[in-house]
């Protein structure tokens, strides 16, 4: 976090790395939410798998939300190919 503030907020954020990643994904809403002036109760949370395989792929921020990185699958595996979730 001290890289953030010093250097500037990552291309992506090591989300599974993070001690309570609930609170960051809620402020990303808040901050959403405070940018188009919506209420947060008409938001949701909506992903999308990217191309990029490590986080030094990642050229620039999102435009709106976060790309994240590092996240685990309990009894599954992401598919590439066929971009969606095997066994």
């Amino acid at each position: 976090m001290d890289t953030w503030l010093r250097q500037g907020n990552p291309n992506s954020y090591w989300l599974s790395g993070m001690f309570y990643p609930h609170g960051f994904l809620s402020s990303v809403l808040q901050h959403h939410a405070r940018y188009y002036k919506v209420t947060l109760e008409n938001l949701a949370y909506e992903f999308e798998v990217a191309a990029a395989e490590t986080p030094q792929e990642v050229e620039r921020s999102a435009r709106e939300g976060v790309y994240v990185h590092r996240l685990f699958l309990d009894g599954a595996r992401w598919d590439r190919e066929a971009q969606t979730m095997a066994d």
